[in-house]
C-alpha cells in the first residue's frame, strides 16, 4: 500500500528538544523515495513549516534553516507510516531542500535527530 496523499500526525518524540516542540505536526505524504541502501521513505509535506538549527561537527558554528517537508519510515517491522495503526517512525531532517530532487537519497546528508509516533490523521 501507497502512502502516498495520505494526511498524517507526528507526536511523541523522543529526541531532540527542538523538535519535540514543534510537535504536534502534520502533513500529507508528497511521495515516496527510495534511499541508496534500499529503503523506502515517505517524503512529508508539512502543514506548517518551522525554524531549526543544528551545530556544524568540525566548526562547533550554528546554522539555522527552515523545514517544510521531512522525510519518516516506520521503525517498526510490518507497519507503514499512514497505515491504519500508529507506528513509530525515524524522522530525518534536510538543511537544504535540493536533498530532496536527488534520484535515491543519501540519507547521511540529513539530519537525524528524532523518532516519532505518526499516526494516520483519519485515524485519530
Amino acid at each position: 500500500m501507497t502512502a502516498v496523499g495520505t494526511r498524517v500526525v507526528l507526536s511523541e518524540d523522543e529526541g531532540r528538544r527542538l523538535f519535540q516542540e514543534q510537535l504536534p505536526l502534520s502533513g500529507v505524504v508528497e511521495r515516496e523515495v527510495v534511499s541508496i541502501d534500499g529503503n523506502l521513505w515517505s517524503l512529508l509535506a508539512l502543514d506548517r513549516a518551522f525554524q531549526y538549527q543544528v551545530q556544524d561537527a568540525q566548526t562547533k558554528a550554528f546554522h539555522g534553516f527552515e523545514v517544510k517537508r521531512l522525510l519518516i519510515r516506520s521503525r517498526w517491522a510490518g507497519y507503514s507510516v499512514g497505515g491504519s495503526v500508529p507506528t513509530s517512525v525515524f524522522v530525518l531532517i534536510a538543511a537544504d531542500e535540493s536533498l530532496f530532487e536527488e534520484g535515491k537519497i543519501d540519507q547521511k546528508k540529513f539530519y537525524f535527530d528524532s523518532w516519532a509516533m505518526c499516526e494516520n490523521e483519519k485515524r485519530g
